[in-house]
């Protein structure tokens, strides 16, 4: 949606401003500066109190590159219009002014975020995914490219040069429209196949614009070489490659969809488990029948998948309570006579000991103790309740970790070792990664009550964040 208001507002603007532009092209050049000097601070600025529609639609547009992309569409797509034509009358003159101006902007957006990126590139490309390393290549050699072809673009330095040498380095300018395509699609390529909201509408606009432009250029240069009379069979031909490289990127960049897991490999997981356990509970039951019954017990307590596993066990049980039984009888006999046995041994020792003990007492005691003696009421004393020991002191405690291109932050509140609450907020250049990590990271924290918990897939600096400074402010918590 971005690049389409870029784009409406850009065409508004070669078409409104141009003959201001072409009379007085340096207070242009001096307004592009002060655009791009604000973009630059405004890259690496806290911008979270700013209005979410402001941020996006106006701040973005330039620190994003979103209006410089479409200017440099004009200036491309002027080349592409058919010679003679209104629209190229009126864009063709401004044409070298209006790729100064949009030179000019393009570069407040690869400073403000090639303090960052290009900084990270040369010294910690470690950190950087593959579509970011790319992407960062890419800008640079578009770099190489814009800033020669923008200097030959004032007039006194073109008619310096031999016209044939311009025009021959004008036309590196190509390469740079394409990279321009390509890095979008590098950069969205990720954000698309996890489903961002609206990067699949942005990647449709970019495509439907420079592949359109392509074949645009392609027809024009062959009307021009070949000059064919009938352009039917012309015409058919930049439709269909126009409709299916159109059709190609999309598809490669379409959604992709998590696979389901199978219920028929999850009940066979539960089979497999209990029937292991319960082959393990038959092996003891040879040894004491009492267990059977608990086995039985237990076993039909699980899923009804189990119910095979627990015929085939129970049949083996009875065949061992079977074959054993004669034994178990005379063992239980025989426990039983021991028992008997000792219980009367026990209670005639009792009896001699009781009656020894009285014996003692009528000899040793007096004849006036032998009154009795009312019994003292002591009450057991209580031991002093002791106050839990905790790991962590009860309160809130603040923490930061770099992310993808800066640090998040967070507020952990623990009471009594549990972790009660997390909340936090990023410095991100974009908010998105967080945003994906965010309630997933915390929620699993909060859950398992520890920080080692899983990764979202395509925000997976901004999850480590998180977890990073959940843990010091765990750590800075520790009594």
């Amino acid at each position: 949606m971005l690049f389409l208001i870029a784009l409406i507002l850009a065409f508004g603007f070669a078409f409104l401003c141009g003959r201001p532009l072409k009379k007085y092209p340096f207070v242009f050049y001096v307004s592009a500066v002060i655009i791009t000097v604000a973009s630059v601070m405004l890259a690496g600025a806290d911008t979270r109190s700013v209005p979410q529609l402001v941020n996006t639609y106006i701040i973005g547009l330039f620190t994003r590159g979103a209006f410089a992309t479409a200017l440099w569409y004009v200036v491309m797509f002027t080349g592409a219009l058919p010679n003679g034509s209104a629209p190229i009358k009126k864009l063709m003159p401004i044409r070298g002014e209006l790729s100064i101006f949009t030179a000019i902007l393009t570069l407040g957006h690869n400073i403000g975020f090639g303090q960052t990126y290009f900084v990270r590139l040369f010294t910690d490309s470690a950190r950087m995914s593959g579509n970011q390393k790319t992407a960062g290549i890419l800008s640079i050699a578009m770099l190489a490219i814009m800033i020669p072809l923008t200097v030959m673009s004032f007039p006194k330095v073109r008619k310096k040069m031999n016209a044939k040498l311009w025009k021959n380095i004008q036309r590196t300018a190509y390469l740079f429209y394409a990279m321009i395509y390509i890095h979008v699609l590098v950069l969205y390529y990720s954000m698309a196949k996890a489903g961002r909201e609206g990067i699949f509408f942005n990647i449709l606009v970019y495509s439907v614009t420079f592949i359109g432009y392509a074949v645009m250029r392609v027809r024009k240069h062959i009307v021009i070489k070949m000059k064919p009379k009938n352009k039917t069979v012309l015409n058919i031909t930049s439709a269909v490659i126009f409709l299916s490289a159109f059709s190609g990127v999309l598809v490669s960049c379409g959604k992709d969809v998590p696979e389901k897991t199978s219920d028929t490999g999850s009940t066979h997981s539960i089979v497999t488990t209990t029937a292991i356990s319960s082959e393990s509970t038959s092996t003891t039951t040879s040894e004491y029948t009492v267990t059977e019954t608990e086995t039985i017990t237990t076993t039909l307590q699980t899923t009804d998948t189990t119910e095979t596993s627990i015929t085939t066990e129970t049949s083996e049980t009875e065949e061992t309570t079977e074959s054993s039984e004669s034994e178990e009888v005379t063992v239980t006999a025989t426990t039983e006579t021991t028992i008997m046995e000792e219980h009367t041994e026990n209670e005639t020792h009792n009896e001699i000991y009781d009656d020894t003990s009285k014996t003692e007492e009528e000899h040793t005691q007096p004849e006036e103790s032998q009154e009795e003696i009312p019994e003292q009421s002591e009450e057991p004393e209580t031991p002093p309740e002791t106050e839990p020991s905790y790991i962590y002191r009860t309160g809130t405690y603040s923490a930061s970790a770099y992310g993808y291109d800066g640090d998040v932050y967070v507020d952990v509140t623990i009471e009594n070792d549990v972790i009660i609450s997390v909340s936090a907020h990023t410095e991100e250049s974009d908010d998105w990664y967080f945003n994906s990590a965010q309630d997933s990271v915390i929620s699993q924290i909060i859950s398992k009550q520890n920080t080692d918990v899983d990764a979202v897939s395509g925000a997976t600096y901004s999850s480590k964040a998180i977890m990073e400074a959940v843990q010091k402010a765990l750590n800075s918590a520790k009594n």
